[in-house]
């Protein structure tokens, strides 16, 4: 399929950041051409011509941390702390889940995500093949984990470990090489020693990254110093756990040698800043992370505790958060960044979140003709202090139209969220 974008501004995440009066040609999944020049284009037929004028153009948002399906769970469990909400609330809950579950809340989170503008994310959960099914019906890009939850060795260790490996031979490279399948320990305090190393050992031998859930609260990181005499990043550090790529979600309690020990492993960090906020976790000092090196990329969470997937919320939250005692902290670009070609490199995604030829084409196309995008003096502080997820027209993952007009083309909306509002009856309290 061609694509021609036609004379739109363009937010490349590079220089030029801002491009005016630019179209954007698509070929065989990728950006075959950037230019201002209308000739560049002449004599050239294009299977679909999308107008840019009054639009955006731009990388589509990087979900850098989610867990999908639990958009069947939002607002099940609100205004607790993290951990009460866990084990008395939300594990009893997903005890309950099916795969069929799984699938249909994964493809309604699908859509809650393309109507806000994103085009890949990174999901830990269970049932994974019906999510990966889900990303593949739907056009999505994602890096896929199974959440391994094993506190002791063992058979349920290893049971563990054998469906996320069985889940890497299935899927990983999967859906014509949109689906990345990486391998999912909880997180520290629900994972042993050996699981850890064992993880570490299968995302090296499938060259994939490990996805984890790391300093996410005080308590975590006290009851690591009580049990183990080091914090949790230490104690992965001294497993060589890093010795894998890791993207850790959270990291809202990091002292600096944490952080010291993460940039050394080039360790990525997906940022949560609503989720945090609403769990009382806390709130991360991004910006002193940036500055000391660490790579940091947005995730929104799961709608159980955001409670939305909107990724144009987050970006706006944390460049907001960051400028609580500082407003030249976390500018507009850096967060965008952050919520793009971050997330992408984080997540070892190549050429994801940029707009350059030669670049994988997931694009989003945002309408910027609404009154509080007036008078337009600068396109990325308006689309980080201003947008709104309804704005988002068209979304193009690996060259293919997957929403166009604001209308979904690649499943039924319609059904998915029908079967969502029937299977929730099974989860209510009252």
């Amino acid at each position: 399929m061609t694509i021609l974008i036609k004379d739109c501004t363009a937010i490349t995440m590079s220089d030029p950041f801002v491009r005016r009066g630019v179209s954007i040609a698509i070929k065989d999944g990728k950006i075959s051409k950037i230019s201002e020049d209308p000739a560049a284009f002449a004599g050239q037929r294009f299977d679909t011509v999308i107008d840019g004028k009054g639009k955006l153009a731009l990388p589509g948002f990087v979900n850098a941390h989610t867990h999908l399906a639990m958009v069947l769970l939002r607002g099940y469990s609100d205004d607790r702390n993290l951990h009460d909400w866990l084990e008395q609330d939300i594990w009893p809950a997903e005890r309950k889940l099916t795969e069929a579950d799984v699938y249909w809340a994964s493809l309604v989170g699908i859509a809650e995500m393309l109507r806000s503008g994103t085009t890949t994310f990174s999901d830990m959960y269970f049932f994974m093949d019906a999510v990966a099914q889900a990303v593949k019906e739907s056009g999505m890009r994602a890096v896929l984990s199974y959440g391994i939850i094993a506190p002791q060795p063992g058979e349920k260790a290893q049971k563990e470990l054998a469906i996320t490996e069985k889940f890497l031979r299935d899927w990983h490279t999967g859906a014509e090489g949109r689906i990345r399948v990486a391998v999912g320990p909880h997180a520290p305090y629900t994972c042993c020693n050996e699981v850890w190393q064992d993880a570490r050992d299968l995302a090296i031998q499938y060259n994939t990254l490990i996805h984890t859930h790391l300093q996410e609260t005080l308590t975590e990181v006290n009851d690591s110093i009580r049990q183990y005499h080091q914090s949790p990043t230490e104690r992965l550090a001294a497993l060589r756990v890093f010795e894998a790529k890791t993207v850790i979600a959270h990291g809202v309690h990091l002292s600096d040698s944490d952080v010291k020990i993460l940039v050394q492993h080039g360790v990525g960090l997906a940022h949560c800043p609503t989720s945090n906020l609403k769990l009382g976790s806390g709130i991360a000092p991004v910006q002193k992370y940036k500055d000391m090196g660490l790579a940091v990329g947005i995730g929104t969470d799961g709608a159980a505790s955001n409670n939305n997937l909107d990724m144009l919320e987050e970006l706006r939250l944390a460049a907001l958060l960051a400028k609580r005692s500082d407003p030249t902290a976390l500018p507009a670009a850096d967060a965008l960044r952050m919520a793009t070609s971050t997330g992408a490199q984080i997540l070892g995604l190549e050429g994801v979140g940029h707009l350059a030829e030669g670049a994988p084409a997931d694009i989003i196309v945002v309408d910027t003709q609404g009154a509080h995008w007036q008078p337009g003096h600068n396109p990325v502080s308006d689309l980080v202090y201003a947008a709104h997820a309804s704005d988002v027209e068209t979304v193009i993952i690996a060259g293919r139209v997957v929403m166009k007009d604001r209308e979904i083309r690649t499943f039924d909306e319609a059904k998915a969220t029908q079967k969502v509002r029937a299977l929730s009856a099974k989860y209510r309290r009252n």
